[in-house]
């Protein structure tokens, strides 16, 4: 029988980049077994992974001595090692599961390679490939024919779901909205990402005002924390909401699911600790009747482990594709190509090669030096310090 490697060590490779709006920054985890092998993972704290230092020290610090020297019969029981050796000092939210998402997809990685079979493939694969929809920027960032400008090239790829960002002026946003909707064609489904924004009767007011686009989902506006008010607001939407990419693990989408605090789960495998961990908050919704759409914004090696979690539940048909991160794709990302020429009838087919199907090049990781935020707002375009803390 063969034996089972070993991990040999853990390194980690934080980078900042900049897109055409602003610079990311992004954080990738090595995982090297005793007799060779690498695996890829990547850690994202909903928005790339704008303190990507701060992951990687606990990674190297807390998560590696943990992992390393352990052999690799069952990346469950070392997620498991990493969950329960840690959980009662640093928690099970937040940058805790985020850095072990890194190092568990690089687990599944490896588990992949040494089996020869891909990820999904391991899992159960249900799919080949999986619809995408456009994960597209703020209204306020310019008129509808900027927006269609962006947008275009996803629908000519087949894309034929896309979502589109409210901010603090939200009357003006839905202005723009009103020109862009019909220059993408009946055909084209929409939602709006609100982005933790709002107080409940704006949100309110907001998702009122949403009917009028047939909306199939308005994401994020109130903030994470206020449960009670989503719950509100959840109870009396007329349009459906989502939560879920600042959900860590089962018992955080139970809770909410029980609590009826949403209406679609977008898990993340880069964020809520892991592909096993997202695949639990997936298989857990439907009970509830809620669709599940898997979050994705960040690198390469987060979009691929989200595909696999996607072909692996059956309830997943859809998955988040965001446009601007197509060159730090092809800039890190080595392997399953993931750009918008992969995109056929608005599906993306699911890596096949064994383990992840990509990996990372770290030539361009040392060509781009993560740089910290300071005082920089991640995920604005103007840095406002109240952008996500309430309405005008």
């Amino acid at each position: 029988m063969k034996t089972a490697p070993s991990i040999a060590r853990i390194d980690t490779f934080p980078c900042t980049y900049g897109t055409d709006r602003e610079r990311m920054s992004f954080l990738y985890v090595r995982v090297t077994a005793d007799d060779g092998s690498v695996g890829w993972g990547e850690v994202c704290d909903s928005y790339g992974c704008s303190y990507a230092g701060v992951l990687a020290h606990l990674i190297d610090e807390v998560f590696a001595p943990l992992i390393v020297g352990q052999p690799l019969v069952s990346v469950d029981l070392l997620a498991d090692r990493m969950r329960l050796f840690t959980r009662r000092r640093l928690g099970d939210a937040w940058i805790a599961p985020q850095a072990r998402s890194g190092i568990e997809i690089a687990l599944w990685d490896l588990a992949g390679q040494a089996a020869g079979r891909s990820i999904s493939e391991l899992l159960g694969r249900t799919a080949d490939h999986v619809e995408v929809y456009g994960s597209c920027g703020f209204l306020e960032e310019g008129p509808a024919e900027h927006h269609y400008e962006v947008i275009r090239p996803l629908l000519d790829r087949g894309v034929r779901k896309i979502k589109v960002r409210t901010g603090p002026e939200w009357h003006s946003d839905l202005d723009t909205l009103r020109k862009l909707r019909p220059m993408l064609g009946a055909d084209v489904e929409l939602m709006v990402d609100a982005s933790e924004t709002y107080t409940l009767p704006t949100a309110r007011a907001l998702a009122e005002a949403l009917t009028e686009f047939d909306v199939r989902w308005i994401e994020e506006p109130l903030p994470q924390s206020e449960r009670a008010g989503i719950e509100a607001l959840v109870a009396h939407s007329p349009v459906p909401v989502a939560y879920g990419e600042h959900m860590f693990g089962l018992d955080d989408a139970l809770d909410a699911l029980r609590r009826r605090q949403l209406d679609v789960l977008q898990p993340d495998a880069a964020t809520a600790g892991g592909i096993s961990e997202a695949r639990k908050m997936a298989t857990a919704a439907p009970a509830y009747g809620v669709r599940v759409v898997p979050h994705v914004c960040s690198g390469p090696a987060a979009l691929a482990a989200n595909l696999h979690l996607a072909a692996s539940v059956p309830a997943i048909r859809l998955v988040e594709y965001p446009p601007t991160l197509l060159p730090v794709w092809e800039t890190f990302g080595d392997g399953a190509p993931l750009g918008l020429d992969s995109i056929v009838d608005g599906t993306l087919p699911v890596p096949t090669a064994p383990g992840l199907g990509v990996s990372i090049s770290e030539t361009a990781c040392a060509d781009h030096p993560y740089e910290a935020p300071g005082a920089r707002v991640a995920g604005t375009t103007t840095g406002l310090p109240d952008r996500f803390v309430g309405d005008r």
